[in-house]
């Protein structure tokens, strides 16, 4: 199994599952020569990205799709509720809410504050069409329910550990690293829980992981 990766990016959450699951895995870190031969890495990513999942004849792009797939194909590390479980269902709602939800903010802030940023898909002016404040403003409506559904747990789903909270905590990284997130609020408890994980922290071993943005 081999993971296609650079630090810092959407990659790290599919790392960072692979490390909860305590699976062999090759890390292959995509450099600059990778990312230039663009027919060649095309093959594998149609956008020119990490990350990419190669598990013998699947090949996956898409952070939350290799999450997924994963939790799936290995059922006794128990990180997804069964497919007749009533949790299933919560675990798609926060699953996609992460994804449609959460991050288009975090994303558009990355680009207020690196706005040289390089990005093949989305129109360069795009990038600043929201002011910060705006940003932070939908920021904050969209943690709304997951400030109400972390008030009294420690988890998303079943009170446990599960594939959701390794990609909403990734998307919530990428904000606490940007200072979105500095009040103690129940994200901010969830969030630094999550951090506290030895897998977490292998996945991060890149970077100093309590740095954030002024």
């Amino acid at each position: 199994m081999k993971l296609f990766y650079i630090p810092l990016t959407r990659a790290t959450r599919p790392r960072w599952l692979l490390e909860e699951m305590g699976l062999s895995y090759e890390l292959v870190r995509v450099g600059s020569g990778e990312m230039a031969n663009k027919f060649e890495y095309q093959n594998l990513h149609p956008h020119n990205k990490v990350p990419v999942l190669v598990d013998d004849n699947v090949t996956i792009f898409e952070s939350a799709a290799i999450c997924s797939y994963l939790a799936d194909q290995y059922p006794e590390k128990e990180l997804a509720p069964s497919l007749n479980s009533p949790s299933r269902g919560y675990y798609y709602q926060w699953l996609f809410y992460a994804q449609t939800s959460l991050e288009p903010p975090v994303e558009r802030y990355i680009f207020q504050v690196a706005p040289d940023l390089p990005e093949q898909v989305l129109p360069n002016s795009e990038h600043t069409k929201f002011s910060k404040e705006e940003i932070f403003q939908w920021f904050t409506k969209v943690c709304e329910p997951l400030q109400r559904a972390l008030k009294n747990n420690d988890y998303l789903v079943d009170n446990r550990l599960t594939t959701v909270d390794v990609v909403t905590g990734g998307v919530l990284y990428w904000a606490y690293k940007l200072g979105l997130i500095k009040e103690e609020t129940p994200i901010k408890k969830y969030l630094m829980q999550l951090i506290e994980r030895p897998a977490f922290q292998r996945a991060h071993d890149e970077i100093n992981i309590y740095k954030t943005v002024a």
